[in-house]
C-alpha cells in the first residue's frame, strides 16, 4: 500500500479585474482556456487567448490586466523547486532552471497535444493529498503540458547570462528534438557542430544540466506521451518506434516510471 503524499497546488478561476504587481517563489504555469486580457511580465506584454500556456519564472514581477469587457478562464499550477526535483525529468528540471536565469516563456498552443483544456481539468484543485500512483499521474500530466508545448514556447528574456557555446547548444537541442527516432552517435554529432566529443558532452551538460543521453530519453518519452494522447487508436508499438524506442519492454518500464501509468493506461485516460 502506498503512503499518502501531498500533491502540487493548483487553482481554476475566472478573472475580470486587474491585479496588483506580485511575484512568487515558485514556477507558475498559467493556462488560459478561453477569454482575453493581458499578462504583464515586468515590462513585457503577453496576450491572454484560448489555449495559451505561459510559464512565469520565480521572483518575477507580473500582473493580470483586463479592460471593462474582458475576462479570462485560467488554470494556474504552482511548481516548487522541491517538487520539480522529485517529480519532473532531469531534462525538464534543467529547462526550468535555464529559464529561471533567463526569463519566462509562453506558447500559443498551436502545436503539441489537442486536449490541453481536458488535461488541465484532471489536475485537482488546491493542495490535494493522494497515493503515490495518483501523484505520479498528476505530475505526468504537468510534465506532458510542459513537453507538449516545449517546441512552441517563445522565450521572453528578462535576463541573459549565457554559458560558453550556449547558442550552439541550443542548436544541438533543436537538432536532437528533430531526430529523436534516430540512433544517436556522439562522434557524428560532435563533427556536425564542429566540436570535439568531450567538449560537446561537457558543454551540453553545462547548458542543460543533464547529459545528451538523459535528454534524448526524456524527450522520447515526452514525444510518445503526446502521440498516445492524439488519438485513442494510436498503436503503442508505433508510438514507441516513432519516439525512438526499439525495445518495447524497455519503453514500458521507462514510460511507467515517468508518468505513473503504463502506455495503455495513459492512452485510455487521456486520449482524445
Amino acid at each position: 500500500m502506498y503512503n499518502r503524499v501531498q500533491m502540487l497546488w493548483s487553482s481554476s478561476l475566472e478573472l475580470n479585474e486587474s491585479t496588483e504587481w506580485h511575484s512568487h517563489e515558485v514556477f507558475e504555469l498559467v493556462f488560459c482556456s478561453s477569454g482575453s486580457g493581458l499578462l504583464m511580465v515586468e515590462d513585457k506584454r503577453i496576450d491572454l487567448c484560448q489555449n495559451r500556456l505561459v510559464l512565469v519564472v520565480p521572483d518575477t514581477l507580473h500582473r493580470f490586466l483586463f479592460e471593462n469587457d474582458q475576462s479570462a478562464h485560467l488554470k494556474i499550477v504552482c511548481i516548487t523547486s522541491q517538487d520539480q526535483a522529485i517529480y519532473l525529468s532531469p531534462v525538464q528540471v534543467a529547462m526550468l532552471e535555464n529559464l529561471r536565469s533567463r526569463g519566462c516563456a509562453f506558447s500559443d498552443g498551436s502545436s503539441g497535444i489537442p486536449m490541453l483544456r481536458e488535461l488541465t481539468r484532471v489536475i485537482p484543485e488546491g493542495t490535494v493529498v493522494g497515493d503515490r500512483r495518483e501523484v505520479l499521474t498528476v505530475w505526468g500530466i504537468v510534465s506532458l503540458l510542459l513537453a507538449s508545448q516545449a517546441d512552441a514556447y517563445e522565450e521572453i528574456s528578462l535576463k541573459s547570462p549565457r554559458t560558453r557555446h550556449g547558442d550552439r547548444m541550443e542548436a544541438v537541442c533543436v537538432w536532437l528534438n528533430e531526430h529523436l527516432s534516430e540512433e544517436m552517435n556522439l562522434d557524428e554529432m560532435a563533427s556536425k557542430f564542429a566540436l570535439s566529443r568531450s567538449l560537446l558532452t561537457r558543454s551540453f551538460r553545462q547548458h542543460t544540466g543533464t547529459s545528451i543521453v538523459e535528454y534524448v530519453n526524456a524527450r522520447r518519452l515526452e514525444k510518445a506521451a503526446v502521440l498516445l494522447t492524439s488519438t485513442a487508436d494510436e498503436n503503442i508499438l508505433h508510438a514507441a518506434i516513432e519516439s525512438g524506442f526499439s525495445n518495447l519492454s524497455h519503453f514500458h518500464r521507462r514510460f511507467k516510471a515517468a508518468y505513473g501509468l503504463t502506455p495503455a493506461e495513459f492512452r485510455r485516460n487521456f486520449s482524445n
